[in-house]
């Protein structure tokens, strides 16, 4: 489905940064904590903050590396304090930690502040370079993208002194935008360079400002690694929190320049199809607005996208991923799926400004996906997804609503390659059926007798609660375990106690 291809251009600047933080992505975490600490300790000395700070991030990343538990966290939290306790140089130790601090989680921070403030009591204080952590000036940006609007990839150069790198960061755009390729590297021309020079056919390579770039990656910087399906490769988590940090120091465009799309708009686009030419030859009238309707807000999902937006990525993830589980199809839509889709997809690329040799290979593209739509509609795991959404979906819901109620409900109740092997089957959408799920998971987690029954009807509750989302404070401290680093299953069993 493409998810994961990646365009020559991208491959052209990952070559740049492949030993930006070196780190074998086939290294162990033992070996790789181990050189990178000594390493770490060669960058403090010389007072190298770009290096530093690269150092620093690997650290910060080895949990997501591993599938760390919490407790793991705090392990390794104590572990890099330590480490700079028991460093040679009281100096070298509180740039440590002031690094920890600068790029570190929540735990890092927490027990990395503490170390500083005893090394300070004690008259021991970081060396002065340390101020300029996590501040180099932001330089210049450029962007990469297709004319379809399925992948871009953003560079943004920034300089300690006269020293300039760059960060890479790769955007998957045809679901909700994600980062799926990280990279620094301090041969920002080179980068530079080696992207104009790989432009393929149907991209585009341009200049843009500061702010533009941060409004390109706020959102993919703050979803990457979340998606299983786009799951980062080990040199670009290496990478994460310093492309965070450095997120940070751009500037931001005036609010009132940011259009955002609303329902009229979409419903707008998709009268304007159905009026035109391409919409007389979309087939039966209802089913060519159903599929109208769904393709143009799937298109204009993202708030400053506007709608009609069409290209082979973004089609496949509409139909195959989107509509194939979320909506109950009836024979009359699904008799209706190719000439209605057939027609919009016409009239959206034309409307979205391609040209005709762009259109011809959108057009090429669009009768493979259609022939692919009933096998994924079929697809079990399709098939028990559409129930977490059966009874709150309409072809107009806003789509991050949905997105909203699906992970919520895929927290009460784990999607179904997330369950036990024997209630991978049942149907979320049935109360019993969502109990026995419930009871397949936590049946273990207490003694016979009435402390387990106590525990699994406590259980069943919650999962109750959180499904139809009433109390909605049950949902509400169930996200704030979660950002605290708990783990579904501690949360649950937090809020059945």
């Amino acid at each position: 489905m493409g998810k994961k291809s990646r365009h020559s251009a991208i491959k052209a600047g990952a070559s740049a940064t492949s030993d930006a933080v070196g780190a074998d992505q086939g290294s162990a975490p033992d070996d790789a904590l181990e050189r990178t600490l000594a390493e770490m300790w060669e960058s403090v000395a010389s007072g190298d903050v770009l290096s530093a700070e690269l150092r620093t991030a690997a650290f910060v990343a080895l949990p997501h590396l591993t599938d760390s538990s919490p407790e793991d966290v705090e392990t390794l939290a104590a572990a890099l304090v330590n480490a700079a306790s028991e460093h040679r140089s009281g100096e070298e130790s509180a740039a440590f930690l002031r690094l920890l601090i600068s790029l570190g989680t929540r735990s890092i921070k927490r027990e990395a502040s503490k170390a500083l403030a005893e090394l300070t009591e004690d008259g021991i204080y970081p060396p002065s370079w340390v101020t300029s952590i996590g501040k180099p000036v932001p330089r210049r940006a450029c962007r990469l993208y297709d004319v379809f609007g399925d992948r871009e990839t953003v560079v943004v150069t920034f300089s300690y002194d006269d020293a300039e790198h760059a960060l890479l960061v790769a955007t998957y755009l045809a679901e909700l935008p994600t980062s799926d390729m990280i990279g620094v590297t301090e041969d920002a021309d080179g980068l530079l360079e080696a992207l104009h020079k790989n432009v393929e056919p149907f991209e585009r390579f341009e200049e843009i400002t500061l702010a533009e770039a941060r409004q390109h990656l706020e959102a993919p910087l703050a979803s990457a690694g979340q998606d299983p399906d786009l799951a980062l490769d080990s040199s670009s988590v290496l990478c994460l929190s310093l492309a965070r940090s450095r997120f940070r120091r751009l500037p931001s465009d005036d609010p009132g320049q940011t259009i955002a799309y609303t329902g009229a708009d979409r419903a707008a686009a998709v009268d304007e199809f159905l009026r035109s030419p391409e919409g007389a030859d979309a087939g039966d009238p209802d089913s060519a607005r159903f599929w109208a309707t769904l393709l143009t807000g799937y298109s204009s999902r993202v708030p400053h996208e506007p709608p009609a937006q069409v290209g082979p990525l973004r089609l496949t993830a509409a139909l195959l991923v989107h509509a194939a589980s979320t909506f109950a199809l009836t024979a009359a839509q699904l008799d209706g799926l190719r000439p209605a889709v057939t027609a919009w997809t016409r009239w959206a690329a034309e409307r979205q400004g391609l040209d005709e040799a762009a259109t011809d290979h959108l057009m090429t593209r669009l009768p493979e996906i259609l022939d692919e739509f009933q096998t994924a509609y079929d697809d079990p795991y399709n098939v028990l997804e559409r129930g977490y959404l059966r009874d709150v979906v309409s072809v107009d819901a806003d789509l991050v609503w949905l997105a909203d109620q699906r992970a919520r409900r895929a927290f009460a109740v784990p999607l179904p390659e997330d369950r036990e092997p024997g209630v991978a089957t049942l149907d979320a959408a049935d109360q019993d059926q969502r109990a026995m799920v419930a009871v397949s998971e936590f049946a273990e987690c207490a003694a016979d007798g009435a402390a387990r029954d106590q525990l699994l009807a406590a259980v069943k509750r919650v999962v109750e609660e959180v499904w139809h989302d009433d109390p909605h404070a049950t949902w509400e401290k169930a996200k704030g375990l979660l950002a605290d680093g708990h783990s579904r299953h501690e949360v649950i069993h937090r809020l059945a106690g």
